[in-house]
């Protein structure tokens, strides 16, 4: 039996199945929970565990790493029937990857904290092909002490593990950072637009645009696919990035503070989502210019809360 400890994972989807087979290869063993088993396959081919509960992930494991779609898929897991927090022992460290509201990474940690347990808000930004070649940013919230205690876990599939501050921070500067990704797809769509429209060659402007002050990751990564109706993926839906967005409307909105380009770059989101597009990548935003989605696209948006209801 492997001195290592056991790790229980939940939500291995695109971005978790790579994180849960770097902690296989590090030698961990691994007890997985899956609604659909036939998802984790892979991870229970090379040695995982199945747990047929949360609950039961957590009373077989040392440590619970999750890395779920959004809030409600938190809220289910972690405090529903049979969820994480059923099982939850003292010394126990939950670190959830997932993107969703700081006030409830906040709640979270005071659940775990009356019993004995840590919890650590811990998303991570590089996208699926960083996550294989354990390559990802993490920024972390939570008490120093939990950080340091999941850091060689984390070390498997992430390069840089950065400490931000209290619960809540790490998803914080996240969605700090789904801001800025929001709002350079959409400049990224707009220029493909452009360029399209123009019949600039695709090649010369991209290489132009990259060795400037106009140069970002997402023109770089989104360009080429954004000039062809293509299914090219990144790993990000416009849908699951729309959903996001809900949140960093939230937060903004809590900090009173009135944000103007956010706002227009998230209605493009919201409108190909509301046209049915929202599975496409985020790479085919552009697609709001092309004739084929001009109908839907520019009816107007439906009306949302910050809370996304």
């Amino acid at each position: 039996m492997s001195a290592l400890p056991v790790v229980g994972f939940v939500g291995a989807g695109v971005m978790g199945l790579p994180m849960a087979r770097r902690l296989q290869a590090a030698g961990h063993h691994v007890v997985v929970h899956a609604r659909t088993p036939a998802k984790v396959a892979t991870l229970l081919g090379a040695g995982a565990e199945f747990a047929e509960t949360p609950a039961r992930v957590a009373t077989r494991s040392d440590l619970i790493i999750g890395c779920l779609l959004d809030e409600k898929a938190v809220r289910d897991v972690y405090l529903g029937p049979d969820g994480i927090t059923d099982g939850l022992r003292a010394g126990h460290l939950l670190v959830e990857h997932g993107t969703f509201a700081p006030r409830m990474a906040r709640d979270l940690a005071a659940i775990a904290a009356e019993k004995g347990a840590g919890f650590v808000d811990a998303p991570v930004t590089g996208g699926p092909q960083r996550a294989r070649s354990g390559e990802l940013t993490c920024m972390t919230g939570g008490r120093r002490e939990h950080v340091e205690a999941a850091r060689a876990l984390l070390a498997a599939y992430c390069r840089d593990i950065v400490h931000v501050g209290p619960s809540g921070a790490g998803l914080e500067l996240k969605l700090v950072n789904q801001l800025l990704v929001s709002v350079h797809i959409a400049a990224a769509a707009e220029a493909a637009a452009l360029i399209n429209r123009l019949e600039l060659p695709a090649d010369i402007a991209k290489n132009v645009l990259m060795s400037g002050w106009a140069a970002s990751a997402m023109l770089d990564h989104c360009l080429p696919a954004a000039l062809t109706p293509s299914v090219t993926a990144t790993g990000s839906t416009i849908g699951g990035l729309s959903a996001v967005q809900d949140a960093v409307a939230e937060l903004s909105s809590d900090q009173e503070l009135t944000l103007r380009v956010f706002p227009a770059a998230r209605d493009a989101f919201t409108r190909l989502t509301a046209a049915g597009s929202g599975t496409r990548d985020i790479a085919q935003l552009a697609r709001i210019y092309d004739r084929e989605y001009a109908a839907p696209a520019l009816a107007p948006a439906p009306a949302r809360t910050a809370e996304g209801h």
